[in-house]
């Protein structure tokens, strides 16, 4: 489905519709089917909300720079067209990053919160640097330049890298080049995770090639009610690579803040 929501087409996905509502935010370069095995799976009895970053996916790809807080006021949009008043949001990677935005901006809608192989720091000037280089490399040379070099970087399972790198080449180029900004300039959300009193999920691939397990483990030592799901040989995509553990930790979370 898709709706025009903060000026701005956004593509998303309702299943289910008992209980606390589950709101998963994809990462970089993906889309809101990276979640369809976990749904049709683990979820298949929970109220789920999936949705395509501006950008990606079904939604629509403004020109210029986006920003953590744009995209967490369209998910904001999101929920109050769906009539959601509180959710556990849960986030990928960048989704991770929008989850955090959602969390400091919307305190009141916050249920839940689920940080997946993400990170509650800012970049540092080298990692920002790069971002604008890739910029500047996809604008020369289209997605290709991001799938080719992320992919690999997903995961140690040939399948998943391959379906990754599909995905990433069906997203428009301006979608990539707006989140990077967005990405590049987002503020370091450390000190937020003490203020997060709600029931949180980190959970980390011990093979992530992107964030480390000690990254992951000091987040979860600051969230007031944080809970980690470690997951062995498993790397940046844990909703391809095992799909039980993962949906099984998200169906955790759901109980722990009253959902059923």
């Amino acid at each position: 489905m898709k709706i025009n929501l903060n000026d701005t087409g956004l593509g998303y996905e309702v299943y289910g519709e008992t209980g606390i509502p589950l709101v998963l935010i994809h990462g970089f370069g993906l889309n809101r089917h990276i979640w369809d095995e976990i749904i049709s799976t683990s979820l298949a009895k929970a109220y789920v909300v999936t949705v395509d970053v501006r950008g990606h996916g079904e939604s629509d790809a403004p020109e210029g720079a986006y920003s953590m807080s744009i995209l967490a006021e369209d998910l904001l949009a999101l929920l109050d067209y769906l009539d959601i008043n509180k959710a556990i949001i849960c986030g990928h990677s960048m989704g991770g990053y929008i989850s955090l935005a959602f969390a400091a901006a919307f305190p009141d809608r916050l249920a839940g919160l689920g940080l997946i192989t993400s990170r509650a720091r800012a970049d540092s000037e080298g990692q920002r640097q790069n971002r604008y280089a890739l910029i500047d490399k996809i604008k020369a040379e289209g997605v290709i330049a991001l799938a080719d070099s992320l992919a690999p970087r997903l995961s140690m399972n040939d399948r998943v890298i391959e379906r990754a790198h599909e995905i990433i080449m069906e997203t428009p180029a301006q979608g990539i080049i707006g989140t990077a900004h967005a990405m590049a300039e987002r503020p370091d959300r450390m000190e937020l995770l003490h203020q997060i009193t709600v029931p949180s999920l980190v959970v980390a691939g011990e093979a992530d090639q992107i964030v480390s397990l000690e990254e992951a483990k000091e987040m979860v030592n600051l969230l007031p009610q944080g809970n980690f799901l470690p997951m062995a040989a498993v790397g940046h995509m844990p909703m391809f690579e095992n799909p039980k553990k993962f949906g099984d930790g998200l169906m955790l979370l759901r109980k722990q803040v009253g959902g059923y």
